[in-house]
């Protein structure tokens, strides 16, 4: 058993001449043995050199010059992010656009605290940046989609289309939003399912936002016989308005004639309400327009067709 100071040494041993030591079936050539440590050193050299360090390089003073200013890079990171924390506290940036800046801070951050470290232990900084080039070459090859989704979510965080908490339309989903991440989008459906949307397909449609705006307008149609008077309809419906207590006064709501159906005459109801009380306004006022037109005497109209039947002349019937 040999027994050596390290790996050169090991490297360096040197045989006479060809030995071939038997054990039953095995048969061990010291010539192979021989090329194969020699092309191990090689390969090793070649590491070194791509690197630029060598193992017989690390002295105890280097390791600990090198945790030294390890502990400096992690206490300056730790010192820059409560900075840019409280930066961004006091920000009129979103929250989810603060979030995404501190992630890439911080992780910028500590790939030059690597780098760092790697330079106070002898190796090749720009080799090293070269090779981690090449990763990020062949990673971005095989991962085309979630970097189309990490730009479609930087997109979506400079653009502010929509922001956490408001209630979207993006395609054929719908939901509140809980967060606007680098790759997807969670959302909260009217049920409480929570659905992620790749950014991509977020960025790539038409989006309803329907929380940006403080005011929204409730639209309904109602419907009413043709043997009810105008004049008689609106002032039920003006009744049914004013006892809604989330309609605004202002803009003024709308009642009008909007059209004359085959059964029945159409009236557009239009108000105003505040976006979070949106649903509340909606139901009360169709509760409230059919109280108002039982107590107005309005009978809402339902399809029917009338039939007149007219007496055959008596020469017809004899023909």
């Amino acid at each position: 058993m040999l027994k050596t100071g390290g790996i050169r040494r090991i490297l360096n041993v040197r045989y006479p001449q060809p030995i071939i030591y038997e054990r039953g079936d095995r048969h061990l050539n010291t010539d192979t043995y021989q090329s194969a440590l020699e092309s191990t050193k090689d390969s090793i050299e070649d590491v070194n050199k791509a690197i630029g360090i060598s193992l017989g390089s690390l002295t105890l003073e280097k390791l600990i010059a090198s945790a030294i200013t390890l502990v400096i890079c992690i206490l300056v990171i730790w010192i820059i992010m409560r900075i840019a924390r409280r930066i961004s506290a006091h920000s009129r940036l979103s929250e989810s656009l603060s979030r995404f800046i501190l992630k890439v801070l911080k992780i910028t951050l500590e790939f030059m605290a690597i780098l760092i470290v790697a330079d106070s232990l002898g190796f090749n900084v720009t080799a090293l940046l070269a090779v981690f080039s090449l990763l990020g070459l062949a990673l971005s090859l095989s991962v085309q989609n979630c970097l189309s989704n990490a730009m479609s979510g930087i997109t979506i965080l400079l653009t502010r289309p929509f922001e956490d908490g408001d209630f979207i339309e993006a395609g054929t989903v719908s939901g509140t939003v809980r967060d606007i991440g680098l790759i997807y989008t969670q959302l909260c459906t009217i049920d409480n399912k929570d659905i992620y949307v790749p950014n991509s397909d977020l960025s790539a449609s038409k989006i309803v936002n329907y929380s940006r705006e403080p005011q929204r307008r409730v639209d309904l149609t109602f419907g009413a016989d043709y043997t009810c008077r105008p004049e008689q309809v609106k002032a039920a419906l003006h009744n049914a308005v004013s006892l809604v207590p989330g309609i605004l006064p202002e803009p003024e709501p709308f009642v009008r004639v909007s059209g004359y159906g085959e059964s029945n005459i159409d009236y557009t109801v239009r108000v105003w309400c505040k976006t979070a009380d949106y649903w509340t306004v909606y139901y009360d006022l169709m509760e409230a327009v059919g109280a108002a037109f039982d107590a107005h005497g309005v009978s809402m109209s339902y399809p029917q067709m009338n039939v007149h039947v007219l007496d055959t002349p008596k020469s017809a019937k004899k023909d």
